[in-house]
């Protein structure tokens, strides 16, 4: 085969010559100072998007511009020649992989999009200020089935959900939207908490390829301000009072969803919510960084939530920047924090 690259009039001419002149001088001199120069070389040929074949040929002309007779030249550039050869399979194979990973990114993202268009916009509430966020893995982590969703249930209350269906992938993210809207649903028929959570059970237990999901449910009643709690297999709701101690509530779990059989999910409130206590829900991702650490990561939780007394979003920003920040996360993370406030009088209303 013909080495393969540039020639010397072509796209990478200033590289060549540069390449060309910093051989000369090793061969004259071989030592660190000329390998560095070799590897600085090959620093600029990767940003210039130069081929590994392509860099044997840059590398196969320098030689027939140094070598001192045409004998010598003609056996160099047999050897690289012989060298360009036996790289070609991995030349492709390097070319095929950042094709695979550029086309695994574009289907991450498209992924990721779904899902985020099976997420509600989370509107105003008199009575109730509510933050949400959601924190993707990596790109090189298929996306989940993490989900959040409010309600409005009519006079006075407010259903509250974070879940997450096991498993990672598009598939993942379609069985979410399905149960985040038949939750809805049964919600808004008026369905008890616990009926609410079995009727989700069952729905999930009708998909095919047997799937599983966890949550945790919670319908706050503005007036009383009070909670009612449901827990299917999910982690604890995590409350912060207005003197920012926390504590978490609603430990009385039921099962996960999807499992077959008949299922219980005792209902735990209801809880009261002073003024100015936050409660946070949220995905395990939101504990994979200190659970893989060796910590416990329910109590890592606590503490780090432990001293809050401002609104719900500044909640979020504390635990997450605290948790997930800056870590290499194999899950999404999923966090709702709500607290209840004044409802507004009558004659203050505006607009």
């Amino acid at each position: 085969m013909t080495v393969g690259g540039a020639g010397p009039g072509g796209r990478h001419r200033g590289l060549e010559a540069d390449y060309a002149e910093a051989l000369d001088g090793y061969l004259g001199a071989p030592d660190e100072r000329g390998l560095a120069a070799a590897y600085e070389l090959g620093h600029r040929a990767v940003e210039a998007g130069v081929g590994l074949l392509e860099l044997v040929g840059i590398h196969h002309r320098a030689v027939e511009r140094v070598a001192p007779d045409l004998a010598t030249r003609a056996r160099l550039g047999d050897a690289a020649a012989f060298l360009a050869e036996s790289l070609s399979t991995y030349e492709m194979a390097q070319r095929g992989y950042r094709e695979a990973r550029e086309r695994a990114l574009w289907l991450h993202q498209l992924a990721l999009t779904l899902q985020r268009s099976l997420l509600p916009e989370v509107r105003a509430t008199d009575g109730l200020e509510v933050a949400v966020r959601y924190l993707p893995a990596g790109p090189e982590v298929e996306v989940g089935g993490d989900w959040y969703d409010v309600v409005h249930l009519g006079e006075g209350r407010v259903a509250l959900v974070v879940g997450d269906v096991m498993g990672h992938g598009i598939q993942q993210a379609a069985v979410m939207g399905q149960v985040r809207m038949g939750l809805r649903a049964y919600l808004l028929e008026g369905h008890p908490v616990d009926e609410v959570v079995r009727r989700s059970d069952a729905l999930l237990a009708t998909m095919a390829d047997a799937q599983t999901a966890t949550l945790v449910l919670g319908v706050v009643t503005l007036g009383a301000a009070t909670m009612t709690l449901a827990n299917a297999g999910h982690p604890p709701a995590l409350l912060v009072d207005p003197d920012g101690r926390a504590r978490f509530v609603g430990g009385r779990n039921g099962r996960l969803l999807g499992l077959p059989g008949e299922g219980t999910w005792p209902v735990d409130g209801p809880v009261p919510l002073g003024d100015g206590t936050c409660v946070l829900l949220y995905t395990d991702g939101l504990l994979e960084g200190a659970e893989r650490a060796g910590e416990d990561g329910l109590a890592t939780l606590r503490a780090v939530a432990a001293g809050h007394t401002g609104p719900p979003a500044a909640l979020c920003d504390r635990v997450t920047e605290a948790l997930v920040a800056g870590s290499s996360r194999q899950d999404d993370v999923c966090l709702l924090a709500f607290r209840c406030v004044p409802l507004p009088v009558e004659g203050d209303r505006t607009g």
